[in-house]
């Protein structure tokens, strides 16, 4: 069952990404949209549904004052990537605040958008996400702090926030392309991992009024490439991961 009609969202995030390809898609949509920015010159659309609030993320009180009157919080929040000092700490606190305003006020439904590389409650080993990305490419790009973030966002909401309806969603790498066509949600890693900003957006914006999303962290991919690595996969891999990490212990050890 789909219900997108006309609501109030606030939209944290908004000046990223996908927050720029997801504003015009929800205006357009009929709803009207508050969003919450340190730096309101970031954000060049101009709407009569639009309202800028500004704030700081860090700051308890703005965010608790931004989602009050709203139907629905979208989180596209996230903390730096390919910067290898940062080591998470920004999100939780966040959606902690995000969630107890959301009682507070009545405010039911959150979608919060992380990443492929989180984990979720009851979900088996992947070895290209638990090992390849978490462990390897991450901590070597600088997205490693990123990826602690959305797994304690994650683990937050599943444990503590059956109160409220999320819906968490899980994409692969983002890219600034044209459309490649409709995503959807899945229940293991899509390959290849890649679906482009504007397509991402889109998929947001049905979630919003998807009743049977509320309570689900799904994966996001192309249903036309989507296809799952054979069992094999995981040793090729591991075979993978052992060469580099002899070639960057030679390189870094001598």
């Amino acid at each position: 069952m789909n219900n997108n009609q006309p609501k109030k969202h606030v939209v944290f995030g908004a000046t990223g990404n996908t927050g720029k390809q997801m504003l015009p898609l929800l205006l357009e949509a009929g709803h009207s949209v508050r969003v919450f920015l340190r730096t309101p010159s970031k954000l060049l659309i101009q709407h009569v549904n639009l309202e800028i609030v500004q704030g700081d993320i860090t700051n308890p009180k703005t965010v608790r004052d931004a989602i009050k009157g709203m139907d629905a919080v979208i989180s596209l929040v996230g903390g730096p990537l390919r910067d290898k000092s940062y080591k998470g700490g920004l999100l939780l606190p966040f959606i902690k605040t995000v969630h107890e305003a959301m009682r507070a006020n009545g405010i039911n439904k959150l979608l919060l958008q992380t990443g492929a590389a989180s984990k979720i409650k009851g979900e088996k080993f992947n070895f290209l996400r638990d090992i390849i990305v978490k462990k390897i490419d991450g901590p070597l790009r600088g997205d490693h702090g990123v990826h602690i973030d959305n797994d304690a966002a994650i683990s937050y909401l599943e444990s503590n926030a059956n109160d409220i309806d999320w819906i968490i969603t899980r994409p692969p790498l983002l890219v600034d392309e044209f459309s490649m066509g409709k995503v959807i949600g899945l229940d293991e890693l899509p390959w290849p991992p890649k679906i482009t900003f504007i397509d991402m957006a889109a998929y947001n914006v049905h979630l919003l009024g998807d009743e049977k999303a509320i309570k689900t962290a799904k994966y996001v991919g192309y249903p036309q490439t989507t296809f799952h690595l054979p069992s094999y996969a995981g040793y090729i891999f591991s075979a993978l991961a052992l060469v580099l990490v002899i070639i960057f212990y030679y390189l870094f050890s001598h």
